[in-house]
């Protein structure tokens, strides 16, 4: 054998072992970037899953949220409905010395009101719930004023005052002054929304 037939030899043998080396690291390579494709479905897989539970009980938390929003408001709604029917039955059950009394204040404060805009308390319109309208006429007779009393089947008490022209007009009904001081009160008690 000669020199150069072992010099191929070497060469032969080192290039086979080289291509078997470059299988080897193919090989593993592939094993390699494999088992990195599998870890990184798993870590993408792992974290779509706490994204997703998280997003769930984010949403768990706004819906019970907005439950208990509803659960309140429907409380508060039930408060002022309840506080509502209770003035009016004992608005509804005044003797008829409270609703003269009643009447007679809440025409004092409407004249009142008339005399600070400058406007004359004589010829007046007065609105009336029809079973007040003997009450009043006898007010409005002890206090030495002209009015027309008209009677007015959606008043529950409490009156309501026009000038005879109709440039002002004082409502002072039962209705109107729970409606207020409801507003006044409930904003007071549900501040703390």
């Amino acid at each position: 054998m000669s020199i150069e037939e072992l010099r191929k030899a070497v060469i032969e043998r080192a290039m086979l072992e080289a291509e078997e080396i470059v299988r080897e690291a193919q090989k593993r390579a592939e094993g390699i970037i494999r088992e990195a494709e599998a870890k990184k479905r798993a870590i993408v897989e792992e974290e779509r899953r706490r994204i997703l539970s998280e997003l769930g009980l984010e949403a768990k938390l706004a819906d019970a949220r907005r439950e208990a929003r509803l659960i309140i408001a429907r409380a508060k709604n039930e408060i002022v409905e309840e506080l509502k029917k209770r003035v009016r039955e004992r608005l509804e059950s005044m003797s008829v010395d409270e609703r003269r009394e009643s009447l007679r204040k809440l025409l004092g404060e409407s004249l009142e009101e008339l005399r600070k805009c400058g406007f004359e308390t004589t010829g007046l319109i007065i609105r009336v719930s029809p079973r007040d309208k003997d009450l009043l006429e006898e007010i409005i007779e002890e206090m030495g004023l002209t009015a027309t009393i008209v009677e007015n089947e959606g008043i529950v008490g409490g009156l309501v005052i026009s000038t005879p022209e109709g440039e002002v007009y004082i409502d002072n009904r039962y209705e109107t002054r729970l409606e207020k001081a409801l507003r006044s009160v409930l904003s007071e008690l549900f501040r703390a929304d």
